[in-house]
């Protein structure tokens, strides 16, 4: 039996497909790692990643280990606020608790589809003054971009939407999964 939190095998009785296997988005994470150490392993800064709750909790998880620099992380949250059908209305609902003036930061995002609500992530950011401000994304939908992103690293571009796994869910469900899934338009979770 499954506990709660530990991460799940990928079940195909939905008629899913792995687009990205377990070890294919660790060997990716590792290099995203390695990346972003060669990046800012010359900066007279401290590094600060910012990861966005709930999505981004396995990846931050990886990506911090796979750091080779000293760095602080933290979390926030967005919420969206919808009424009778209309498009909803996203705010920040969790600040992030530590200091980022003056400070190298990096978001980090599971997925960016729009960028829209990455985009109030960077607005929020940039009051707090930081030096730098770069994006990591695990998945990368250039093709929906709707606004221009600091993007600095990507793990792997897609180019749908419905996902699910390895902290990215449909409705609370499939984010356990080791691995990272496509859902067909008519998938439904059972409750």
């Amino acid at each position: 039996m499954t506990k709660q939190n530990e991460r799940q095998p990928t079940h195909d009785r939905w008629n899913n497909k792995i687009i990205f296997s377990e070890a294919q988005i660790q060997r990716r994470v590792h290099e995203l790692g390695q990346e972003i150490t060669n990046y800012y392993k010359d900066s007279p800064r401290n590094l600060v990643i910012i990861g966005m709750l709930k999505g981004s909790l396995y990846f931050i998880a990886d990506l911090t280990r796979a750091i080779d620099l000293p760095l602080t992380y933290d979390f926030t949250s967005i919420a969206t606020t919808s009424m009778l059908n209309r498009p909803g209305i996203i705010r920040i609902s969790r600040q992030i608790g530590i200091e980022v003036n003056g400070k190298d930061v990096l978001i980090v995002e599971e997925v960016i589809r729009t960028g829209l609500t990455t985009n109030l992530m960077v607005e929020y950011i940039e009051t707090l003054n930081p030096a730098t401000l770069k994006i990591c994304t695990l998945l990368y939908n250039p093709d929906q971009i709707l606004i221009p992103l600091p993007v600095e690293f990507v793990g792997f571009n897609i180019d749908y939407n419905r996902v699910v796994g390895y902290g990215i869910d449909l409705n609370e469900q499939g984010r356990t999964f080791k691995d990272i899934v496509k859902l067909d338009a008519n998938t439904v979770f059972p409750k």
